[in-house]
Parts: structure tokens; C-alpha cells; sequence
């Protein structure tokens, strides 16, 4: 099972983060609730921005998870 997760981290977190991309284009609520915190980030770098922004931050946390898994995060 670690050999798995070396050898496919990267195009399952590449396809992680262009999923959650896709899913928030493409099924936009008339909303968005955001943290106080990252409320003026949509209005500097555009909702695309943004989305392609949560898209990058999604792969990184799969690619954590996977190197995790496949044990090259331990120390």
C-alpha cells in the first residue's frame, strides 16, 4: 500500500485540486459564507482566483496525506 501511494501522490492530488476547481465553478451557490479572516481575498484576486487558490490548497493537503501514507513523513 505505500508503494501505491508513492508512485500515485502527485496525480491524485493533482486531480483532487482540479476537481474541487471544477466544483465550485460550475456549481456556484448565491452565497459565499467567509471567515473574516479571507474576506478581502476574493476582492483582489477575482472569485476564479480564489477558486483556482482553494484548488492548489486542496492538492497540497491530498499530497500531505499520500506522503503520509506512504510513510515519508515520518520522523
Amino acid at each position: 500500500m505505500k508503494k501505491f501511494f508513492k508512485i500515485m501522490k502527485f496525480p491524485i492530488s493533482i486531480f483532487v485540486g482540479g476537481f474541487a476547481y471544477f466544483w465550485l465553478v460550475t456549481n456556484p451557490l448565491e452565497t459565499y459564507t467567509l471567515p473574516v479572516i479571507i474576506i478581502w481575498l476574493p476582492d483582489v484576486i477575482g472569485w476564479d482566483g480564489f477558486f483556482i487558490f482553494l484548488g492548489i490548497l486542496a492538492g497540497l493537503i491530498t499530497l500531505a496525506i499520500c506522503a503520509n501514507f506512504a510513510g515519508e513523513l515520518d520522523n
